[in-house]
């Protein structure tokens, strides 16, 4: 018996047809609906606080890379840095919450990407220059002072 004999096809055969096709459709509608609303939940919430991170931390050493005469380059990375530390902020206040601890924990996150030496420099940069200058020209001179007095202190007990 051929495999067309075995299964005619009749009017309830393509009824079962249809209404198979018809779950399908359904399933296919209610997995994508899910699926989108994910998607535009993960919009509207932003990224992972891990994920905006990592993309922080990209952009940044990105900008380190790129050579001073790709002006445009450069640009578009220091945009996307201020951007993605503004989503690592966001994304740090959803997770603790919008009060104090909400905003340090984005502080800290947001500082925790940025490499020692950079920390230093803006430390350094927030100092007026010339408060700067005085201050290792008192450190020196202290340091000169102590070390005259110490020899004269030993000279004259030897």
């Amino acid at each position: 018996m051929a495999s067309y004999d075995r299964y005619p096809v009749t009017s309830d055969r393509t009824r079962w047809d249809r209404v198979g096709s018809q779950a399908c459709r359904s399933i296919i509608k209610r997995v994508s609906a899910t699926s989108f609303e994910d998607d535009l939940d993960d919009v509207i919430r932003g990224p992972a606080p891990g994920d905006a991170r990592d993309s922080l931390v990209y952009w940044r050493e990105r900008l380190e890379r790129l050579p001073r005469r790709r002006r445009t380059a450069r640009r578009e990375a220091r945009a996307m840095v201020v951007s993605w530390e503004q989503r690592v902020r966001t994304a740090e206040i959803e997770r603790w919450g919008g009060g104090v601890l909400g905003r340090v924990a984005g502080t800290f996150a947001v500082l925790r990407t940025v490499p020692v030496r950079s920390l230093a420099q803006r430390a350094v940069g927030l100092v007026p220059r010339r408060l700067l200058v005085g201050t290792i020209a008192v450190v020196v001179g202290s340091a000169l002072l102590f070390g005259v007095l110490i020899g004269a202190v030993l000279a004259a007990l030897l």
